[in-house]
């Protein structure tokens, strides 16, 4: 196959990259900085009209709270531009081709009830102005046929860091603390899993919606057990922090402290169910413990 992959200079394009060709397909990269084929900024609708022709385009492109780039002003426009005005053109330039459109949306696009476990037939809302973006963009994606859409958690692997950095740095001094009880069960994949699911639902062209998240979720309290079993350090102290406070502080900063999906995953269950994404003969090969793990090893090497 020939395939176009967006967003390939990120963390989950670059293992999407790296699998598509493995497995022999032509790949064909496009992102707005790094060493790809098409360097070009897609919310650039002269851009996006020149794209080549191809089999499958997978579009990883996106923006999230993590991003080196984010601004402290002007948020709900820096997301649309990127997330929603660039998978409008990408779907415009690919509506009339009979290319298969793979987008990557985002497990908070469900609609945080505090359920225990959220399906693809759950309601879809967005939570903040992020995840707003991917429910926007996922109405582009839909005009689409034949589209898939991949779902996943916390996307982690070696490279991702994010707040488990804090908690490395405070687990060699003894202790960690964590905003909220801890004890909620949150899912996590594997980077290298989330690109094996793509790439499967590439080669049998499988449409519709599939949840991407490795077996046995883990609460907060038991990341902080896996970071001190891995890293050798014992018995660490947990100290949570009252949530109430925080979630009031983040509200009057404009949720710039912490944004209003990661308030919500401090304080409720994130678990989905993956049945289709097993239906079509995939299978995560790494457990959240082995994620958390890996994690705490690349922030301890660093």
């Amino acid at each position: 196959m020939r395939v176009l992959i967006t967003g390939a200079a990120g963390f989950l394009g670059k293992e999407c990259v790296r699998q598509f060709r493995e497995h022999a397909h032509e790949v064909l990269t496009t992102d707005k900085h790094g060493a790809v084929d098409l360097c070009g900024d897609l919310a650039d609708a002269g851009f996006t009209a020149v794209l080549p022709e191809v089999d499958v385009v997978v579009n990883c492109a996106a923006v999230q709270y993590v991003s080196s780039d984010l601004p402290f002003f002007f948020r709900e426009s820096w997301f649309r531009r990127n997330n929603v005005d660039s998978a409008r053109n990408i779907c415009a330039r690919y509506r009339d081709t009979p290319a298969h459109f793979i987008q990557v949306g985002s497990s908070m696009m469900y609609r945080q009830t505090g359920q225990a476990l959220y399906g693809i037939d759950s309601t879809m809302g967005g939570e903040g102005v992020y995840s707003r973006s991917k429910v926007a963009a996922q109405v582009f994606v839909e005009q689409l046929p034949g589209s898939a859409t991949v779902i996943p958690c916390i996307i982690g692997g070696e490279g991702r860091e994010g707040l488990f950095r804090g908690f490395v740095r405070m687990a060699k001094y003894g202790f960690v603390a964590f905003p909220g009880r801890g004890e909620q069960p949150i899912h996590m994949v594997h980077v290298a899993d989330v690109a094996s699911l793509i790439l499967r639902i590439a080669e049998i062209r499988a449409r519709g919606f599939y949840n991407a998240a490795a077996p046995e979720p883990l609460s907060i309290r038991q990341w902080v057990d896996e970071i001190g079993a891995v890293l050798g350090l014992g018995a660490i102290i947990k100290l949570p922090i009252p949530l109430l406070p925080v979630k009031w502080l983040s509200w009057l900063c404009g949720y710039r402290l912490l944004a209003r999906e990661q308030l919500l995953m401090l304080e409720l269950p994130h678990v989905l169910s993956i049945n289709e994404s097993l239906a079509i003969a995939w299978q995560p090969r790494f457990t959240n413990a082995e994620i958390v793990r890996d994690i705490a090893r690349h922030i301890d090497r660093r």
